[in-house]
């Protein structure tokens, strides 16, 4: 790691514990650099200390907010990610299941939170090697976001390189 990334983490965590003994565990100033501090490490590549921090921010919304808040779903989906950036697919798709199932109960299907949390299902199925559970979904997210958005989308846009990617593994594995 770079001094300027190790400077970076202790200027975080120093800023991290400054707000968490003035203001408390869940206050959302404290929460907002303890993500900072949990993306820092990702970037760094500390996973495990990355997805301790996450899970403190889950644990954090979740008693501040609700289970259902806007901030606690993208928190469970940053966890989420810092599992697949770590190359742990199946806690990835777990996990981002459970954020899809929730968001899709509380923000709708058309949402543009809950059509991310089903792209990030299927590239985790993808990445895990699983290309034929990830094809439908990346067609069906495809034409939602297409419907949504219109073709022109960037979102709709990554949809299509992703099912592309799809096909061509698919492809790779048959021969």
């Amino acid at each position: 790691m770079s001094l300027n990334g190790r400077r970076n983490l202790v200027l975080l965590a120093q800023s991290l514990e400054a707000l968490e003994l003035s203001l408390g565990l869940d206050h959302p100033d404290t929460i907002q650099a303890r993500f900072k501090l949990a993306h820092a490490h990702r970037a760094c590549q500390q996973f495990d200390r990355a997805r301790e921090l996450f899970e403190a921010n889950a644990a954090a919304w979740t008693r501040a907010a609700g289970p259902d808040h806007a901030e606690t779903l993208r928190a469970r989906s940053s966890l989420a990610n810092c599992h697949y950036a770590a190359g742990n697919y199946d806690e990835a798709i777990q996990q981002f299941a459970a954020v899809l199932a929730d968001r899709e109960r509380v923000l709708g299907p058309d949402h543009p939170d809950t059509m991310r949390s089903r792209g990030s299902l299927a590239n985790s199925y993808r990445a895990s090697g699983r290309p034929r559970q990830a094809l439908p979904m990346h067609q069906e997210l495809l034409d939602d976001r297409q419907r949504v958005l219109g073709a022109d989308h960037p979102s709709a846009q990554a949809s299509s390189r992703n099912l592309a990617a799809t096909l061509k593994d698919l492809e790779q594995s048959n021969s």
